[in-house]
């Protein structure tokens, strides 16, 4: 049987892409920007196209960098541990109800 996500010759289908119902004629900054997204076109294309989203975009990396470089302080997992309190752990009392539960092989044998 065929997997889903597999083409005809079953191995996975390349990505590509596909122009969305009105985004066909994109104009050329757009264009130019997403080339540089991608980074098939140059910085200095896409600058002349749209120098404002550029700057948008490198700012939106930086950001993402410095979150992504972001390490949480040694000292808070101890914390935060530190903080769970330690509590004895029940048990639940048997039922007074209840069967003994019989192992199969302290069943008598016919």
């Amino acid at each position: 049987m065929q997997n889903r996500h597999e083409g005809a010759e079953g191995r996975p289908p390349a990505d590509r892409e596909v122009p969305l119902p009105g985004m066909i004629a994109a104009d050329g900054a757009a264009n130019a920007i997403h080339q540089w997204l991608d980074g098939e076109g140059t910085e200095a294309s896409a600058r002349l196209a749209d120098g404002r989203q550029v700057d948008f975009w490198q700012r939106v990396h930086l950001d993402v960098a410095r979150h992504r470089a972001t390490r949480a302080p040694a000292q808070l997992l101890a914390n935060v541990m530190a903080a769970i309190p330690v509590r004895e752990p029940s048990v639940a009392a048997p039922r007074v109800d209840a069967k003994p539960m019989v192992r199969p092989e302290d069943r008598p044998s016919l």
